[in-house]
């Protein structure tokens, strides 16, 4: 099937993606090519500065349409080949729970995060382990970086007649992403040389931290796993694809499926499900009547938990003034707004104020799963907690009043709003009538069980395939 099937948008980035690649290949550091720690802020910049304006020219146009959607992996990326090393220590980011699960082990394991905050973090939930900031390691390298200059330089002046690598603007913006590369590839080299790392362990391939860990290791012949952090889906294709990585630990086997549809080897994508998930299982959480009265919420509300995104501009404000015009035409409904990590309060209180029925809580101020516990509904545009809801057994109505990155309704898991009184009529027929409670709880179990391994095990799964990457090596 050819590329352009699931979009122009998508055939463009990927012929982009080849052609820089191609182009880049001769520029390295630290034995890694660039372009590979590049090449998502690379489509970022492309986008911001020319758009689709280029996919409507002959040279491109052409291109987009030979693309083939099953060898997009091999386009992308190359065989990965590592050395066994059982007695090596994992190192591994130190994440949102992803991984620093209840069940890491307390030796053997180097956490490393591009935040004080998560480090901090690490210390309140874990501390019987030691996470450490990147930050701490890093040195500036002017020397490097002039070298990368002058290489850059040369390269891109052979290319005038690229409409996009032959700009000046395209040069700028790739000089000036030189000293960070230089500085954050350093530290990680000067870590693996430190300690006789035998496994990496990341949680995403496009954040440049998980992007340095990887491609440093795999230029140290250093066996590496990341493990998937969101929902996937064919529009955020470029999120997911390259790897990076020698294997991908997925959630389902639903989104194997999807790697593999896209010619990412077999081999390289695992089914573990996600760590973070164990904890559903492994606790007792707050009950409706004890949340309520931690909180000084009314006994007789319901509890209705909001999940929100960043989504930026005009349009997080259109879902969250729709979610919650919505649900405050319900008399007896509490919303409980809670945060994504990267958000912060002032613009959620600022759309809420008018509504006294509601509280807005900061990442980790209130834990999602007692809230979830709690719930009589859940609601959210297209965040992963839509998938957590579902494990606790809540109905999830998702608010689309434009298309979202990821749709739960046209996967059939779940209904859709578009606009406050299509959620005001879904949310009051949700806690009212029984029966379509249970239709609509019903409608997400196929979706969950394609998409989620809710076994509990996820970690022990993820720990034992990391340990083996270690203990074989090869080429994969």
């Amino acid at each position: 099937m050819k590329l352009i099937v699931y979009g122009e948008q998508l055939a463009y980035y990927g012929t982009i993606l080849k052609r820089f690649f191609t182009l880049f290949r001769p520029v390295t550091y630290q034995n890694v090519p660039i372009s590979k720690h590049l090449y998502y802020q690379c489509l970022g910049f492309i986008n911001h500065r020319w758009g689709l304006a280029r996919s409507k020219e002959k040279a491109f146009l052409e291109e987009m349409h030979e693309l083939e959607a099953g060898q997009l992996f091999s386009l992308l990326d190359e065989p990965y080949v590592c050395k066994p090393n059982p007695e090596g220590i994992f190192l591994m980011r130190s994440g949102f729970g992803d991984i620093a699960s209840l069940f890491l082990p307390p030796e053997g394991y180097y956490l490393l995060s591009p935040f004080q905050a998560e480090v901090d973090m690490i210390k309140r939930n874990r501390p019987d382990l030691t996470a450490h900031n990147i930050e701490d390691f890093f040195r500036p390298n002017p020397g490097a970086v002039r070298e990368l200059e002058k290489k850059i330089t040369g390269l891109l002046a052979k290319e005038k007649q690229d409409p996009i690598f032959g700009s000046p603007l395209f040069l700028q913006w790739v000089l000036g992403r030189l000293p960070d590369l230089v500085t954050r590839f350093d530290a990680v080299q000067r870590i693996i040389e430190e300690f006789n790392v035998g496994a990496v362990l990341t949680i995403s391939s496009i954040h440049w931290f998980g992007s340095a860990l990887n491609l440093i290791a795999r230029a140290n012949q250093v066996p590496s796993l990341t493990v998937q952090h969101g929902i996937i889906a064919d529009s955020q294709l470029f999120c997911h694809l390259p790897v990076l990585a020698t294997k991908k630990a997925v959630w389902g086997k639903g989104t194997k499926e999807w790697y593999l549809k896209f010619g990412t080897p077999e081999n390289r994508v695992v089914v573990t499900g996600s760590p973070r998930f164990d904890m559903i299982f492994e606790r007792e959480w707050s009950d409706q009547e004890s949340l309520k009265k931690r909180l000084g919420i009314d006994p007789a509300y319901k509890i209705a938990v909001y999940a929100t995104q960043p989504l930026g501009g005009v349009r997080i404000r259109e879902v969250v003034a729709t979610t919650l015009n919505g649900l405050h035409k319900i008399e007896d409904l509490f919303v409980l707004i809670m945060l994504h990590p990267y958000e912060r309060k002032e613009l959620y209180r600022q759309l809420a104020a008018a509504n006294e029925r509601c509280r807005v809580f900061s990442f980790g101020e209130v834990s999602l799963y007692d809230a979830l516990n709690a719930a009589d509904l859940f609601v959210t545009s297209f965040s992963t907690a839509a998938l957590e809801a579902m494990m606790f057994n809540v109905p999830v109505v998702t608010v689309e009043p434009f298309p979202p990155n990821f749709s739960y309704s046209e996967s059939g898991a779940v209904f859709a709003a578009r606009t406050a009184e299509e959620l005001a009529a879904l949310a009051r027929r949700i806690l009212t009538e029984e029966d379509f409670r249970q239709a609509v709880l019903e409608k997400a179990r196929p979706f969950l069980k394609k998409h989620c391994v809710t076994d509990g095990f996820s970690s022990r799964r993820l720990f034992r395939e990391l340990e083996n990457l270690s203990r074989c090596g090869g080429v994969y």
